[in-house]
This record gives structure tokens, sequence and C-alpha cells, in this order.
């Protein structure tokens, strides 16, 4: 009688872990060169005020790229000598917080797959995929709604509860404004999202065939 209400608890603490794993996957695939010039190639993005070539932008929003996911590419940032101090410090933000939750990844995926396996029930396990893609669509649907809804200040809020809210506003003439401008950032939104609700789909897709599996 008391396994019965541990693997409950497994299964419901699983699942809701598994939202999490997914918006990580993503976030992953998003943080990359490939994503990046896809956001540039098919993002429409609003020309430069001040004359700067898409090529030029293209090339310092991968400098940007780097600076947050390495201190080698952080230091490479900082010497380009194109960032006021204000940039460097939100992008040191942005560099602390991806560490921190990229180490979250990480110390939880081999947790996960250890409590999925120690289930030992292809219906359990289903459960696991079914319940925990099902929450990740209804994230990543709000989150797209919202999006639609108005961007602007999703963004402002989502920025204001991670962030100091005073330390990630810009002005127009900022470099990091210039590589990525709002449209940036919207576009890579949906194409986050469209990654999000594939990944949140297989698991749904994978939850249903465990659960059908005897």
């Amino acid at each position: 009688m008391r396994v019965l209400p541990v693997r409950g608890v497994t299964v419901a603490l699983l699942s809701v872990l598994l939202p999490f794993l997914l918006v990580m996957g993503t976030v992953k695939l998003a943080f990359t060169e490939s994503f990046v010039k896809l956001v540039y190639a098919v993002g429409d993005l609003p020309p430069d005020r001040w004359g700067m070539d898409d090529a030029t932008r293209l090339r310092i929003a991968l400098l940007g790229l780097r600076a947050v996911l390495s201190e080698e590419g952080m230091e490479e940032f900082i010497k380009s000598g194109l960032f006021n101090e204000r940039e460097i410090k939100h992008m040191k933000d942005v560099q602390k917080v991806l560490s921190y939750l990229t180490k979250a990844f990480y110390g939880i995926l081999p947790l996960w797959v250890v409590g999925v396996v120690s289930l030992r029930d292809k219906r359990r396990i289903g459960g696991v995929f079914l319940i925990g893609g099902f929450l990740g669509l209804l994230l990543v649907l709000l989150s797209l709604l919202l999006s639609f809804l108005n961007y602007d200040a999703l963004f402002e809020k989502f920025h204001n509860i991670v962030f100091d809210p005073y330390s990630w506003r810009f002005f127009d003439q900022d470099t990091l404004l210039r590589v990525y401008p709002m449209r940036f950032w919207f576009v890579s939104t949906l194409l986050a999202g469209i990654l999000m609700l594939i990944l949140s789909s297989v698991s749904l897709l994978v939850g249903l065939l465990l659960r059908k599996s005897r």
C-alpha cells in the first residue's frame, strides 16, 4: 500500500519537471549560431537607422551570442570596443542567468531519467510524458498568446523579473538594440515557440504510445 503513493508522487514530480526540461532543450537550441542566423534570414528585421548593413549586424549579433555562452566569448565581446559599460553588464547578467539554468538542466536531467526508469511500468512512464507534454503545450500556447496580444509588455515583464529593472534598458543608438531590435526578439520567441510545440507534441505522442502498450 505504501508503494502506490510514492510512485504517484514520483509520477507527479517527473511530470512537472518535464516542461522545464523541454523549455531548456528549446533554449539550448535557440542559443546557437544557426538559430540567430535563421532569425536574421526570415525575421524581416528593420534596417539599422544609422546605416549598419545586415551582414555586420549579424556578425556582431553572433559575437553577443558567444559572449553569453563562454568566458572566452565574453572577453572577445568586451575587447571588441563596440559596447558600453551598461551593455557589457547586462550581457554578464544574461551569461550568469543562462549558466544557472544550464547547471540546473544538467543536474535535473540525469535524475529525471533515473526517476523515469525507476517507475518500471510503461503506463506510468507514459503518464509522465503525457502530462508533461500537455503542461508544456499549455505553457507555450499561453506564451504565444501573450506574445501576439502585447509582446512589448511580456518582454518588459520578463526582463523586470529576471534582471534589475534598470539594468536592461538602452538607447536606440546602443549597439545591442541595433543588432537585437525588438523584432529580433519577437521572431525568436515565435521560432522558439514552434520548437517547444514540436518537443511537447513528441512528448505527448510518446506518452500516448506508452499508455496504449502492454
